[in-house]
């Protein structure tokens, strides 16, 4: 039963490995445990994995990466896959060296999102009096808690933020982080060229089921046993 899928598979291509962070923070300060997850399409056999760092293979083959202290040479762009897998995402990491950063997961989300900003110090040393600012003004938010979360963002949450806290008796600001709430509807141009593909998944999807079909036909022919005695051609008198 597990045949007539394979056609379909192969049309849809290899699958793609997924690249993710942990914890979920783009931006990072000098000295923070970064762990990369790689997460591939799993087939028989044992398959390394390959990471690449800005381009450049990394000697690294199991499905996570984890960088104990990062430094400012970790910044950049990371990807994995596999002989099984096409290319994963792209992940960027941005490393700094502040005493305060302000860290969100990414600087684009989708109205309807859920945002979690971070006030961070320097090898976590503890924090007080923290404050969150966007576009200048102070934000109210669950101290308790201590991050800054809105469960659903808007067009209105865009803008720049930053926050302030005291280290001892040192008050430090953070760098500015700019964030972009997009519409997740997509524009007249971006849902007229859907019209393109559909003939495409259309012929697709009728050779799928001819396939399958020429499957199950034969399946019968073959389990068949008055089907399956095979007489000699007959050239005439």
């Amino acid at each position: 039963m597990q045949l007539p899928l394979l056609p379909f598979l192969l049309l849809l291509g290899p699958p793609r490995a997924v690249l993710t962070l942990e914890p979920p923070w783009f931006n990072v300060l000098q000295g923070d445990k970064v762990t990369l997850n790689c997460k591939v399409f799993q087939t028989p056999g044992h398959h390394s994995i390959e990471w690449l760092h800005n381009g450049s293979a990394l000697p690294i083959h199991q499905n996570s990466y984890t960088i104990p202290a990062v430094n400012i040479e970790n910044s950049g762009e990371y990807q994995c896959w596999t002989e099984h897998t096409t290319l994963s995402n792209s992940v960027k990491l941005q490393v700094s060296s502040d005493w305060l950063l302000l860290q969100v997961e990414r600087l684009e989300f989708m109205e309807g999102d859920t945002m979690i900003l971070r006030c961070h110090s320097w090898r976590s040393k503890r924090l007080h009096k923290v404050t969150y600012y966007h576009n200048g003004k102070d934000l109210k938010f669950n101290h308790q808690t201590f991050n800054y979360t809105v469960s659903q963002v808007s067009h209105t949450h865009s803008g720049s933020y930053y926050c302030q806290g005291n280290m001892g008796h040192s008050t430090h600001l953070s760098p500015t982080v700019v964030i972009t709430v997009r519409d997740p509807r997509p524009s007249t141009s971006s849902s007229s060229k859907i019209w393109y593909y559909i003939p495409f998944y259309l012929v697709m999807g009728l050779l799928f089921a001819v396939d399958t079909g020429l499957y199950f036909t034969l399946k019968r022919e073959i389990n068949d046993p008055k089907k399956n005695t095979r007489h000699p051609l007959t050239l005439g008198t």
